[in-house]
């Protein structure tokens, strides 16, 4: 991945922030991934969130190359990301990652030599998910990408984790409106009935009238 000079490492971090205020949520993780890979000239990069208790990792949004590709999911079991979730803190591997984890194919098959990830935590310290930035050239700052990656996965996470509850409280909301709307459709139905009711009374007591009046049974 690229270098910076000591100058340089706050502009590219404005770079990847400058985002329209109007984003949130899945537009603005977007525009932020493709901003880390363009800044840092990595090949690949995603934010993923845990798949419990599966031990998985589903992917929310990717980049590849030069541009998204759709959402997958992966085992953690023998990975990299195994052991940021492990140890809850970013894990940098500058070179020859894929002989350092031969079980994971799909490093091997991407041609990747240097991957770098680092924890999301929700507000109440949990760790939510991760962001992964991965390169087929090997990493030389090191002290800088991995303070640059977690500040960063720091603003990820706060988005990604106001996401969900976004999305969760829409879902309640949604659930709450289609259980009105089904109390609403059996009250106007027992109404319904009640006037129905209301109809038949009446006459049925002007029928027990006429046979009390002609003496039926």
């Amino acid at each position: 991945m690229k270098s910076f000079k000591p100058e340089e490492i706050i502009k590219a971090l404005t770079e990847i922030l400058n985002i329209d205020k109007s984003k949130s949520g899945m537009e603005y993780l977007k525009v932020i991934v493709k901003n880390i890979a363009h800044t840092f000239q990595a090949r690949y990069v995603f934010v993923g969130h845990a798949v419990k208790p599966d031990n998985q990792i589903h992917t929310d949004v990717v980049w590849a190359v030069d541009k998204y590709v759709e959402n997958f999911t992966y085992q953690l079991k023998g990975t990299p990301c195994e052991n940021v979730f492990a140890s809850s803190r970013v894990c940098v591997y500058p070179e020859r990652v894929a002989e350092q984890f031969p079980e994971d194919k799909l490093l091997d098959q991407m041609g990747v030599k240097c991957y770098i990830g680092a924890p999301l935590m929700t507000e109440d310290g949990e760790l939510s998910g991760l962001v992964v930035l991965l390169d087929d050239k090997p990493i030389h700052d090191i002290d800088f990408y991995t303070a640059a990656v977690e500040f960063l996965a720091m603003r990820i996470g706060a988005e990604l984790y106001r996401h969900f509850i976004e999305d969760r409280l829409k879902r309640l909301v949604a659930e709450r409106t289609m259980e009105l709307e089904e109390s609403n459709i059996k009250l106007q139905q027992a109404i319904s009935e009640i006037k129905t009711l209301q109809g038949i009374l009446p006459i049925c007591s002007k029928c027990k009238k006429i046979r009390d009046d002609q003496g039926f049974w």
